[in-house]
């Protein structure tokens, strides 16, 4: 056991030293904080500011309507952006001159853009927008809402309807979303929910695949530099193998340890600081992370590390190169990969057969189990039995890729093929 800790103590020190491991820790979670939060902050502070926009309307019937809409919402909302519009009177007869005059003004700034409302929108429903850029979707979108608007409130008071009682009318019912457990019931948003379900079961995603690259890079840096028979002159095989797998993962768990930590700290200090900018999010149902769910990532995801770090060890003695472990990498990843896609066939039905039968296979379960249980309640021997199942599944592959590693960290030269693995399981 001694060994097998001076093994864990390199590896842990030489991964946690190094730049890459300092920058994914640290810097990736403080950037996907930043993209996830300045767009919200922007878009409720930063304003377009007073837009000036021509009309020439040759329905005659929807110029001042738009204008009276416009200052009404003007009112309502004193932060949104200003539209101030202006009524361009001219005939068909004059229209291509008039275009290329405001073409003229829009190009100098002193227009926005300008709008032409044709005689046949209400049949065609289409209206034509100019501006210097019309990559800019929310002024485009917003001009169209209410246009629209306008429109469809004069289709109504033709036909002898009041716009605003059809518009209470048709006004969207959403439900008040509760969820359940033995506890009792509990507001908590679905969206958001699946929000931090699919967070977890990302990191979990990635920390499998990084760190199990890890293990199969260190295993071939170590054959390549013959490191690995200076210290199997010291250790033997299989605990040269624990002890890599073990000193990666810890530096997996001090990593995780970190983003949890800061996790904590953006979900509650961090939520007070948006809702000074965010006042909406006062009103939102936040879900609170059970201890059960906490516990269930750990397990799983050390679950799983276990599980392919002995894949990955194993692919790593068989090769020789870094090229070559493009190659290696992609029956361990395939699965990983899969079990990610599943997830979203499993979320419309945790409960059902498939989603049970999927979160029970061994290769899966690290992903789509931790999904079940932090979605909803998952019945304890479910889980106990996948616990069991990932163990037995483990002890064998510990047993078969044990004896891969033990010959074919020696090895160098070809690769070797299915034959002369089954030979090395059989006879090392």
């Amino acid at each position: 056991m001694k060994k097998i800790w001076v093994i864990i103590k390199r590896e842990y020190l030489a991964l946690v030293k190094t730049r890459g491991f300092l920058i994914g820790t640290f810097l990736v979670p403080l950037l996907i904080l930043i993209l996830a939060f300045l767009p919200a902050v922007f878009m409720n502070v930063g304003t377009e500011g007073e837009k000036t926009i021509a009309v020439i309307d040759f329905t005659r019937r929807l110029y001042m309507p738009l204008q009276h809409y416009l200052a009404e919402m003007q009112a309502e909302n004193p932060d949104q952006s200003v539209y101030r519009i202006q009524e361009i009177l001219t005939d068909s007869s004059a229209m291509e001159s008039q275009k290329a005059a405001l073409n003229a003004q829009v190009l100098s700034g002193s227009l926005d853009a300008f709008l032409i409302f044709p005689e046949d929108i209400f049949e065609n429903n289409q209206f034509e927008l100019y501006a210097k850029n019309i990559s800019n979707f929310q002024f485009n979108e917003t001009l169209a809402g209410r246009v629209t608007r306008v429109v469809s409130g004069l289709r109504l008071r033709e036909i002898g309807l009041d716009p605003e009682l059809v518009q209470k009318m048709n006004r969207s019912v959403r439900p008040k979303t509760y969820k359940v457990d033995r506890r009792g019931a509990k507001e908590e948003s679905g969206e958001i929910t699946f929000g931090i379900s699919y967070i977890m079961v990302f990191m979990i995603y990635l920390a499998l695949i990084f760190y199990g690259v890890f293990v199969m890079r260190g295993v071939i840096e170590d054959k390549n530099s013959r490191m690995a028979e200076i210290l199997l002159s010291s250790v033997r095989p299989h605990q040269l193998m624990a002890g890599k797998i073990l000193g990666i993962g810890a530096t997996g768990m001090t990593q995780l340890g970190i983003w949890g930590f800061t996790l904590l700290l953006v979900s509650t200090y961090g939520l007070i600081m948006i809702r000074q900018f965010v006042p909406a999010v006062e009103k939102m149902p936040f879900p609170t992370i059970s201890i059960w769910v906490i516990v269930g990532f750990i397990v799983f995801f050390l679950m799983g590390f276990f599980l392919y770090s002995t894949i990955y060890a194993a692919l790593g003695s068989m090769g020789n190169s870094e090229s070559e472990m493009q190659n290696l990498q992609w029956p361990a990843m395939s699965f990983i990969v899969v079990a990610f896609m599943l997830m979203f066939a499993v979320i419309k039905n945790p409960d059902g057969p498939m989603a049970v039968a999927l979160s029970l296979f061994p290769f899966f379960s690290p992903i789509l189990m931790f999904l079940r249980i932090s979605l909803h309640a998952v019945p304890f021997y479910q889980v106990l039995l996948c616990i069991v199942l990932c163990l037995v599944t483990l002890a064998g592959m510990v047993w078969i890729t044990g004896r891969i590693y033990r010959v074919g960290i020696l090895m160098y030269g070809k690769r070797p093929s299915l034959p002369e693995l089954m030979k090395w399981i059989r006879y090392s």
